[in-house]
Order: C-alpha cells, then sequence, then structure tokens
C-alpha cells in the first residue's frame, strides 16, 4: 500500500535508543566498580576470610562477617575474629602515588590498637595478625617479597599483649606443618610461617618458642586473648592447605562454645550491651553515609535519568520530523492526506476502494504511458488490455476488483491485508506478461 499512501519506512536508527543503551551500560559498570570497594574485595581477595564464613555455614555454624554500620549485642557473640590489616596502628596509611607502592603497601587500611584491645576485653576475641602486602591480593601471588616486615607485625604484637610474649620470626622452609594441641592427627600446614615465642602463653597450635596460634594474656588486664601470628591458617589461601579447613571447623566453635562466631573487619567498636541505648547527636558523616557505596550508585543513576530527561525535553518538542513530509507534487499530497485521515477513522475498507484504483492508474501509465490517450479511463482501458491478453487472469482481477469495492468501510487491518495480497500477486503475474 506504499503508492496509495505514499508513506515509505525511512529506514533511520533510532538514536534515542543507542543513548538509552549506552546509559544502561554505564551504570551498570558504575554498579560492578563501586561494589567492588575496597574492603570487599579484600574480603574476596586470597588474603580475605569470606572463604572461613562460608566453609563454617558450610559445617553448619553460626557464622556472619561484619564490616560495621549497626550495633552488636556483646552477649550474642561467642567469638570476634578481628584480622588486622594495618601494620602501622594508629598511624594514617598515606596513599600509594605509584604501582610499585601500592603493590608494597603495608596497610590496607587504619585500624587503631585500643579499638582492637577494647573488643577482646568485651568479648571472647581471636586476633589475627598481619603478613600480606597489598601486592598479594592485587596479584594473587604469595611470594616472599611481599610479606611485611617482621619488626612492624613484631610491634603489632607487642602493642595488643605486651613484649613479654617473646619476638616474632619466620620458618626457614617453604611450607611447615603444625600440630593441634587438642587433636594431634590434624596438622596445619602454613606457607612461609609466621610464628612467635609465645612466653606465657598457652600453645593451641605449635609450641612455646614458635607458637602459631596461642591464648595470650591482655597485656595491663586480667583477661585472655587468642593470638594467631600467621593469617594463612585461616584466610581464603591457607583454607585449602593441610588439615586448615578441618582445624578452623572443629577448634574455632570450640572457642566460641557454639556460639555465634563474627568475622570483624570494622575499625570502630560496635559492641554493646542489651540494655545500652546508644544516644549521640546528628553530625554531617551520618549525611556523608548517604553518598557513600552503594548509595552512591542510586544518587548516580537518578542523575542520568534526569540529565536524559532535560535533555528530551529540551531538544525535542513532540513527534520526530518526517524528512519526506513535504515532498511529491500537491495531488500525492492530497492522496496521503486523505489516505491518513482514512487509517485514522478505521475505513479499511474505503482505503482499499481508493487503493485499488492508485494501483490500476499506476499500471496503466506503466503499459501505455503518460502520454497516451485512452477511451475512457486508465483503469478501464489497462482492464481492456488484461482481457485482451490474459481472458483467466482478467476474470479473477474482476471478481477481486468488485469484491473489494462491495467491502463495508469499516474492516479490520488483517481481513484488509488478505485482499492486498491476493490483489498484487495478481498484479505481478501480469507484470511477468508485460
Amino acid at each position: 500500500m506504499t503508492e496509495a499512501t505514499g508513506f515509505e519506512p525511512t529506514g533511520r536508527v533510532r538514536m534515542d535508543w543507542i543513548i538509552v543503551g549506552v546509559v544502561v551500560a554505564l551504570c551498570v559498570g558504575i554498579f560492578l566498580y563501586f561494589t567492588a570497594g575496597r574492603q570487599y574485595a579484600l574480603r574476596d581477595s586470597a588474603s580475605g576470610f569470606d572463604g572461613l564464613e562460608y566453609w563454617l555455614k558450610d559445617q553448619n555454624h553460626a557464622a556472619q562477617s561484619f564490616a560495621g554500620g549497626w550495633p552488636l549485642n556483646r552477649n550474642t557473640v561467642g567469638l570476634l575474629i578481628q584480622p588486622v590489616y594495618d601494620a602501622h596502628p594508629d598511624t594514617e596509611r598515606s596513599a600509594a602515588k605509584t604501582k610499585d607502592e601500592l603493590l608494597l603497601q603495608s596497610d590496607e587500611f587504619d585500624q587503631q590498637v585500643d579499638v582492637i584491645r577494647e573488643k577482646a576485653l568485651s568479648v571472647p576475641s581471636l586476633v589475627i595478625l598481619p603478613k600480606w602486602r597489598s601486592g598479594m591480593r592485587l596479584t594473587g601471588l604469595a611470594h616472599p617479597f611481599l610479606v611485611v616486615r617482621g619488626a612492624n607485625t613484631q610491634e603489632v604484637l607487642h602493642q595488643i599483649v605486651g613484649s613479654e610474649v617473646g619476638p616474632l620470626s619466620f620458618a626457614r622452609t617453604p611450607f611447615s606443618e603444625f600440630s593441634l594441641a587438642s587433636d594431634r592427627s590434624l596438622v596445619a600446614r602454613i606457607y612461609a610461617a609466621q610464628t612467635f615465642e609465645g612466653r606465657g602463653c598457652e600453645p593451641v597450635l605449635g609450641r612455646e618458642g614458635a607458637m602459631l596460634l596461642g591464648a595470650c594474656p591482655l597485656s595491663g588486664t586480667g583477661e585472655k586473648v587468642h593470638v594467631l601470628s600467621d593469617p594463612d591458617l585461616l584466610n581464603n589461601h591457607g583454607l585449602v592447605l593441610g588439615d586448615n579447613a578441618r582445624i578452623a571447623a572443629q577448634l574455632l566453635p570450640e572457642i566460641a562454645r557454639e556460639h555465634r562466631i563474627i568475622i570483624d573487619y570494622s575499625d570502630k567498636n560496635w559492641l554493646t550491651e542489651p540494655e545500652q541505648v546508644i544516644e549521640r547527636e546528628r553530625t554531617w558523616e551520618d549525611l556523608k553515609r548517604l553518598f557513600e557505596p552503594p548509595f552512591v550508585v542510586l544518587w548516580f543513576g537518578a542523575g542520568l535519568l534526569v540529565a536524559l530527561a532535560i535533555w528530551r525535553g529540551g531538544i525535542r518538542s513532540g513527534p520526530i520530523a518526517d524528512p519526506q513530509s513535504g515532498l511529491g507534487t500537491g495531488k500525492r499530497t492530497a492522496n496521503r492526506v486523505r489516505a491518513r485521515l482514512m487509517r485514522l477513522t478505521d475505513q479499511d475498507g474505503a482505503l482499499l476502494s481508493d487503493f485499488i484504483d492508485t494501483r490500476l492508474r499506476a499500471r496503466a501509465a506503466k503499459v501505455f504511458g503518460t502520454t497516451h490517450n485512452t477511451r475512457g479511463s486508465p483503469e478501464q482501458a489497462y482492464l481492456k488490455f488484461v482481457h485482451a491478453r490474459r481472458p483467466e487472469l482478467a476474470s479473477r482481477l474482476d471478481d477481486l476488483i468488485q469484491a473489494i469495492r462491495a467491502l463495508p468501510p469499516h474492516i479490520s487491518a488483517y481481513d484488509a491485508i488478505e485482499y492486498v495480497d491476493q490483489f498484487e500477486l495478481i498484479l505481478e503475474q501480469l507484470a511477468d506478461d508485460a
């Protein structure tokens, strides 16, 4: 029905859909970028402890990772695991300026000794000393070159439990094995083992002089805290070695007395008494948290939607202009308008009658030429020509034309298309004979 209506497909690419697709792709990329923040990437990396959480849950023990943000009822915590990722606690971490500095950075985020000790005084705790630099997390390679300086780790140990426990040392063999004190059949296997002397500590893994895990007195108090000198016993990197996973599943619930085990990545003390009510004034920090991950993704997405709405409302006003709307002769324009009005009023039957007249005139012009004088109308001349050449097709064409002219004005588009297909098929057959 192209010749009747004058409307033809433009074949133009919808630029607005391309822009929407690009915006959606950007939103997804930014969302993935922000959700893979430093701490989330750390927990999932080789030096993180997400694997320990999943393993304990798989063994039907209550375990949970905690990054801060809400109070923890101290009476519900059986064991608080505190990984230390800061080889210089109480000192502000300096941002790396080069790739080498980033790989050799010994502080993943800032922590404070007082907070670590305060937590250890509140609930049974297992403090895990630092061992690996950022390069181990970023490259996934556990190379001795990426081990934190022993003097720094030893200083952290002494700040937490006192210098009476003795110095820190490193094994001289690539892999070291340590038997569990309560079950000698379970042997921990550690790469580049980092141990401490452990004077005054009760050995749990290892022995005095080369202790991997021990219950040590918290300096200045009567409390005890478990100290793990090498995180590779429990982290994602070392949990698959030796009997490390079996030791974790047996030992940690015993220390927690089958209560909840919390792996605490936070740098503040969120432990509270059950009846304690936290009262504090609102600060700008509370508002600032609304613009931190993951909320920043929502703000960015809202900004993109607002920008897109302003663009569509500011540049466009109404439907997209059809570049062909102003082309053609006055007669073609009149036919186009007439066809458009018929389509809008659902007069597909009446539109078909105009359509076949237009198509027959077009065929007559092609057969006789535009300047040839014919008796009667061009349509009748063409039908007479067809009767002389192909009587059988002419008869079918006459019957179809009469059927189309007898159609009611209002018919469905599906029925109209059926008549159009039959009409065009006969014209194609006649064109092949021309």
